[in-house]
């Protein structure tokens, strides 16, 4: 059930509704190359994205591991969604993983993600769709949410973004870590903790990310 709720009025204007559409695998490993943690507070992050609109959900687009083709990894993933399923107004929607070979490969994720976001917009279930992605593969479905006359923001790391995506999208978020710093830790999701996901106080992954940067211009 979409969180249809009465939008908000001030000064007279009505506050735009936005959804977000997050490309769940694209994000991770963005995460772990340019910040070094991937250990995202999810509310925090959907708040910060949303702090001038209202709402209506977040969508997660995942593809699912099988135990028999990776334990490890079906095990983590376990845990992750079942952090996920705490998240206020997120839904995760999932593809699959199929092995080819000695590798896995993510299948439906992408086409999920962009059917979402065309059908939505079409329905008139949002008015911004805010896509975290860096894969320029999506611009076609953006340009017809555009033809709607929606508006589409996209979020993503600045080394790491479509330079396509980025032109066809009607505003760019950098994510870069001024703006992840406060949304980058779920230590406060007890479950989360218990279930032995890496989870350190925002002092010691500061200092641990001016190393690293101290590093890097050696």
């Amino acid at each position: 059930m979409l969180n249809l709720h009465r939008r908000r009025e001030f000064g007279g204007n009505m506050v735009k509704k936005a959804m977000i559409f997050i490309d769940g695998n694209n994000l991770y490993f963005g995460l772990k190359k340019n910040i070094g943690n991937y250990n995202l507070n999810y509310e925090e992050f959907i708040s910060r994205l949303t702090r001038k609109y209202d709402l209506v959900r977040a969508y997660f687009y995942t593809a699912l591991f099988e135990k028999e083709d990776d334990e490890r990894l079906y095990n983590n993933q376990q845990k992750f969604l079942t952090y996920l399923q705490d998240v206020p107004y997120l839904q995760v929607t999932t593809g699959r993983v199929e092995k080819r070979g000695n590798d896995l490969v993510e299948k439906g994720v992408d086409v999920n993600l962009a059917v979402d976001l065309v059908r939505f917009g079409a329905a008139g279930l949002y008015d911004v769709g805010i896509l975290i992605t860096g894969d320029g593969d999506y611009a076609p479905a953006v340009e017809a949410v555009k033809d709607m006359g929606l508006h589409v923001e996209n979020a993503f790391f600045p080394n790491e973004a479509s330079i396509y995506l980025k032109q066809v999208c009607d505003r760019f978020i950098s994510l870069d870590y001024e703006y992840l710093k406060d949304c980058l830790f779920a230590s406060s999701t007890n479950n989360f903790v218990r279930d032995g996901v890496e989870s350190r106080s925002p002092e010691e992954v500061e200092r641990e990310y001016d190393e690293n940067q101290f590093e890097d211009e050696k």
